[in-house]
């Protein structure tokens, strides 16, 4: 009897030492209940109001920040008529009120995605892909679908009937791919929702399945070809795949839990990159001087299919529209375990806006958040 009560004693502590660990509640936090960590801005901005953005953008930041609408931000605008500004505030650990400062690196999640359509499409600039043959074409044993044949391009909009994450339980992924044509195993099998073309269906999966055949046709794993040909030639020096052990934090309400650490290697192309704000505003200036895709490229893949029309609509990695104020605009976000991320190019204007948030649940805090940004510095060069 005394036996089994001391492994039970032992039980009780090692799972009260676990959850202690993984979630870390917030009132054992060691500071305030509303943690504060002024913006740090570091500024390159040659417009007449920088002094009254930087005052404003400060503002918004704090707000957001004693909200507790994030628990560490990462945010940046580029503006081809003013220049360069970003900002940190929060903190990365809330335990020892670590805080990020321009190079701390945050998950980008879904922002990956263009990215990776990037990379795709410089592959058919090439010569070396066509969009419209059948994958098979360039990853012969991925099993063929009854439903139909799926071709890059219907990867690259999300049209192929690709299936997403069977729950949102699906991204507590523990299991370690060494590259993205392994993790074709994790849903290589699944039948298609619908027959390809006909329909429209997010898919994580399929940039997984594009980054196969991205490693496949150049011969070079994942991340030596986006080291060689988007980030270096961007100067995006603090972006790669996710290879640090930092925390990462769930939003449940208006508290911060640590999360178990999922392996993103399933996903590395669809949502496996981690950067820094300033980096993705360097991958934005890169597309808008068409430094990685020529221009014809380039509105292949934000042409939309009705250029009247002012809805929505995902082309080739980016939700694209058209504002009647703005002009063309395209963007993504994205959304994981630690990550909540917003990047957005206003084309016409040559602006690009970016923020990272290291927590989930933060996505539309994050959004607005990066669109009040843009529009006050929009407005400011107006003057």
């Amino acid at each position: 009897m005394n036996k089994r009560k001391i492994i039970l004693g032992i039980i009780v502590i090692f799972l009260g030492y676990l959850f202690y660990w993984t979630f870390e509640p917030y009132s054992l936090n060691p500071f305030s209940d509303k943690p504060i960590s002024q913006p740090q801005s570091q500024n390159n901005l040659n417009c007449d109001n920088l002094n009254s953005f930087r005052l404003k953008a400060d503002s918004i930041i704090n707000t957001a920040i004693n909200k507790n609408e994030f628990l560490a931000i990462s945010t940046g605008i580029y503006s081809k008529k003013c220049g360069n500004w970003s900002s940190t505030a929060g903190f990365l650990n809330k335990r020892n009120q670590e805080k990020p400062t321009k190079n701390s690196q945050f998950r980008i999640a879904s922002v990956s995605k263009p990215m990776t359509a990037i990379a795709i499409l410089q592959l058919y600039e090439k010569g070396k892909i066509n969009l419209d043959l059948p994958i098979q074409s360039y990853l012969p044993e991925f099993p063929k679908k009854e439903k139909g044949d799926i071709t890059i391009r219907q990867l690259l909009n999300h049209t192929s009937g690709i299936p997403h994450y069977k729950s949102d339980l699906e991204i507590f992924n523990f299991t370690h791919y060494d590259n993205c044509q392994e993790a074709l195993k994790k849903f290589e099998n699944r039948e298609l929702v619908f027959k390809p073309g006909t329909d429209f269906l997010y898919s994580s999966f399929g940039y997984t399945l594009l980054g196969a055949i991205l490693e496949r046709v150049s011969g070079k794993s994942y991340q030596t070809y986006m080291q060689e040909n988007i980030w270096k030639p961007a100067n995006m020096t603090n972006t790669n795949l996710e290879q640090t052990k930092t925390n990462v934090y769930i939003k449940l309400g208006n508290h911060f839990y640590r999360s178990p650490k999922n392996d993103l290697s399933y996903t590395y192309s669809g949502g496996g990159i981690q950067s820094t704000a300033e980096d993705l505003l360097k991958f934005g200036k890169a597309i808008l001087n068409y430094k990685l895709i020529n221009p014809a490229t380039t509105e292949l893949m934000i042409k939309l299919s009705n250029t009247d029309s002012k809805e929505m609509e995902y082309t080739y990695g980016w939700d694209n529209w058209i504002s009647s104020k703005y002009g063309k605009i395209i963007e993504h976000n994205g959304t994981q375990v630690g990550a909540s991320s917003y990047f957005r190019i206003f084309f016409d204007k040559k602006v690009v806006v970016a923020s990272l948030a290291n927590n989930l649940n933060s996505n539309e805090e994050v959004r607005n958040l990066s669109i009040e940004l843009s529009y006050l510095l929009l407005e400011m060069e107006k003057d």
